[in-house]
């Protein structure tokens, strides 16, 4: 018998156990480590319980970034044994969720926690994922490679599906993932292309007719090839599910990739077994007699044929379940409803023949970069290109490189000095040297002859007092994009005056509900100061995104360490990367691409909803526009909003009929409207908070020599709580001093998606240099 005094300590042991456990401090009793534990919420990623669990899990890490399969990794290793080494049979594996599920679990916890381990240990698996990917885009079972056939390309179980799943999320950048660099994302969505390739030449073809896939394919011929004894060269019923399932899941499906799909869905209905139900048992029947039973597939079947195929471990072939041993027959899944999944997703396919019903929302792109829109807008492009600033230049090879993405309409030239619509067609030029490269990665890339068709001269001078003049070709071709029976919005990105924009809205007013303008303000409203008030005045309920200092953080701001600087990135990335390339550099020898964030909004943002983050930065809604109007110059001591409009209506008195005068401020030189008051009015916009001094020359006695003075300051954040409900479609950079970059308002909601958008760029623009890969199948591991 054991003393009481042993009793006790016993008893006391036995409650520090118990509530240890029952704290969640101790994970070994309750938990298993399976893909159920990613349906947890957020709270429970916060708990101590889920630490201890990630904290095991990262333990299980191999050197090379995978885990083990048939491993409880909730589980914490005893001992340096527990944990499988390389070679070992279990450890670095793709197979029943090894590697793929540990990821998602400690996204989930890096994302809830911020704990840096679990971030690194992602990361580390992202980098493993990527390096165990052929150059053909397939994925073996197990890498380092292990011999047998664990070398295949392998649908097997879902393992290479699995994969794409995580690395087109990662490529996303959507949460639990947004803290994923943008270097990984690039390579995350290229090896999703390239897995998209393999996947595509690997359908077996009999006949001359697409079938579907088997579960393993050879890495260098990509044909069907032998696995366990029992997993014979075969038509595989529940691997092609899950590839056809991913192939629907990605929109704007190329015509190869809709043809893949059509052909898989029409093998699954011509091999569905119907009137009979599937018991999984080593003693029973597997299949019994029942007309009311949803339709069955097999695991393989015969290529040729279409037969039902069966083996035991013996390998030999059976096309009767019930002639292997029961071993097999109940410990092996040879039925399933693989097929009713695929045809319920084809069914709400968005390119099925016949659905009406428009799914985009289900569906997801392609991520050829991180985190783009899936929807195609709509877009014409006015630019003051070869005007005051070269960022123009640099802002249209950004636009080239990605107009696949885009259904461009326009580009119009519309320049306050020089620059004229050649310099868009220059730009052309390069493009059609860079054309045969690019149109080979999309045919939705423009053809460049069509480019300069839909190329246009615009306005060359500023707008008169009145805000506008007449019509130029421009202007026209708005309003014809306008009237074309298209539903979809017509999206105006503004990288100048809005002078065309002005005067498309006065000879064409209907054309209004269509537009959403997305306007690069800042100095360009300092250049367009009257078509901007006309466009206030007379159309208020226009839809416009006015950005006067959110833009700059496409240059200000951000990560600029390394290779993220203005001048290296270009140095590293850009130069000597096809024509393109050279024309961007030739231009300047840094990032500026000002007027990119309006295309930012389109490739990664909200078209309706300016207030959510993306890209072209996030906004909020007008406040009432800052206008001050005096019947004199300006005082020192007057104030003005910083881009606001001073207008100044000053009496001219006696002045005879030709009068004329000339405000000069700074760098410009302002021609006075003489009214039929006989005032003489200027409008100015200031586009930094600083004092500006004014001068007059007239021939008018009482102005010339007149001399004044204004400063203009950055407006208080609380003026933004109170927008103006006569502009409820006008949104403007966020005055938030948190998000500011220096004095810039807004930038940093542009700024801190820098390493996203220019690493994305940094692959995109590689498509000028080299065509996409033509036959993966030559390609050998």
């Amino acid at each position: 018998m054991l003393h009481r005094r042993h009793l006790h300590a016993l008893h006391l042991c036995l409650s520090a156990i118990l509530i240890l456990i029952v704290s969640g401090k101790s994970t070994d009793a309750q938990i298993r480590f399976d893909k159920n534990l990613l349906k947890n919420d957020d709270a429970w990623f916060q708990s101590d319980v889920a630490r201890a669990v990630a904290d095991n899990v990262i333990q299980y890490q191999s050197p090379q970034g995978g885990w083990p399969k048939s491993t409880n990794l909730a589980r914490p290793p005893r001992a340096p044994d527990d944990i499988p080494r390389p070679g070992d049979g279990r450890a670095n594996s793709l197979d029943n969720d090894a590697t793929t599920v540990p990821m998602q679990f400690l996204a989930r916890m890096a994302h809830e926690t911020g704990d840096i381990r679990y971030r690194d240990s992602f990361l580390k698996g992202v980098d493993y994922l990527l390096a165990a990917q052929y150059p053909g885009g397939g994925w073996p079972q197990f890498w380092p490679l292990r011999k047998g056939y664990y070398s295949h390309i392998t649908f097997n179980d879902g393992a290479m599906i699995r994969v794409m799943h995580l690395l087109r999320d990662v490529a996303d950048g959507e949460a639990p993932y947004g803290f994923v660099d943008g270097m990984r994302r690039r390579k995350a969505a290229e090896a999703v292309r390239l897995g998209i390739e393999c996947i595509l030449k690997c359908q077996v073809v009999v006949d001359g007719v697409p079938t579907v896939w088997c579960a393993q394919h050879d890495v260098k011929t990509l044909a069907p090839t032998q696995a366990r004894s029992y997993e014979h060269p075969s038509l595989s019923g529940s691997e092609s599910a899950g590839v056809l399932i991913f192939l629907m899941s990605v929109s704007d499906p190329t015509p190869e990739m809709m043809r893949a799909v059509q052909a898989g869905v029409e093998w699954f209905d011509s091999v569905k077994i119907e009137g009979y139900r599937y018991n999984k048992s080593q003693t029973g029947l597997a299949l019994t007699k029942d007309q009311q039973a949803a339709p069955l597939w097999a695991r393989f079947y015969e290529i040729k044929s279409n037969r039902p195929i069966f083996s035991d471990r013996d390998g030999v072939i059976r096309f009767d379940i019930q002639e292997i041993g029961g071993e097999r027959r109940g410990g092996y899944s040879w039925y399933g409803d693989w097929g009713q999944k695929v045809a319920q997703e084809y069914s709400q396919w968005p390119h099925h023949e016949g659905v009406k019903k428009q799914l985009r929302s289900r569906s997801r792109r392609i991520p050829e970069h991180s985190g783009a829109s899936s929807h195609r807008y709509r877009a014409i492009v006015s630019t003051d290109i070869g005007g005051t600033d070269p960022d123009d230049f640099q802002s249209m090879v950004h636009l080239l490189v990605y107009s696949d993405l885009l259904d461009l309409e326009g580009l119009v030239s519309s320049p306050y000095g020089e620059g004229r619509m050649k310099d868009i067609l220059d730009v052309i030029d390069c493009y059609e040297q860079d054309y045969e490269c690019l149109s080979s990665y999309s045919d939705k890339y423009p053809n460049p002859d069509i480019l300069r068709a839909i190329t246009k001269q615009g306005e060359i001078e500023r707008a008169p007092y009145a805000g506008v003049r007449r019509p130029t070709e421009g202007s026209r071709w708005i309003i014809d994009c306008a009237h074309r029976d298209d539903s979809r919005p017509l999206c105006l990105l503004v990288w100048g005056g809005l002078e065309d924009v002005a005067q498309a809205l006065n000879d064409a007013p209907g054309i209004l509900p269509k537009l959403r303008v997305y306007w690069i303000g800042g100095p360009n409203k300092k250049w367009s100061p009257d078509a901007y008030q006309y466009v206030v005045d007379h159309h208020p309920t226009l839809w416009m995104i006015e950005s006067n200092a959110t833009y700059r953080g496409w240059f200000t701001g951000g990560d600029q360490s390394g290779v993220w600087g203005n001048e290296r990135f270009v140095s590293e990335h850009i130069k000597g990367i096809g024509a393109l390339g050279n024309f961007f550099v030739r231009q300047k020898a840094d990032i500026k691409m000002g007027d990119t964030p309006s295309v930012g909004w389109l490739l990664n943002g909200r078209l309706e909803d300016p207030s959510r983050p993306g890209w072209g930065g996030r906004y909020v809604r007008a406040w009432k526009r800052p206008n001050l109007k005096l019947n004199r110059l300006p005082k020192e001591s007057d104030r003005i909003e910083v881009f606001g409009i001073l207008e100044l209506v000053i009496p001219a008195g006696d002045a005879p009929p030709d009068a004329k005068a000339t405000l000069i401020v700074e760098n410009q030189r302002l021609i006075g409207h003489l009214a039929d008051d006989r005032t003489m009015r200027f409008r100015f916009c200031p586009k930094a908070a600083k004092q500006y001094s004014f001068q007059l020359e007239s021939n008018v006695a009482s102005l010339d020599g007149l001399r004044g003075a204004i400063t203009a300051c950055a407006p208080e954040p609380s003026v933004a709580a109170r927008p103006d409900t006569r502009l409820p479609n006008w949104w403007t950079d966020d005055l938030t001093p948190s998000l500011a970059e220096g004095p810039h308002s807004g930038a940093k909601t542009v700024s801190r998606w820098r390493e996203s958008y220019l690493s994305d760029f940094a692959g995109r623009i590689l498509r000028c240099q080299r065509p996409a890969t033509v036959n993966a199948a030559e390609v050998t591991p």
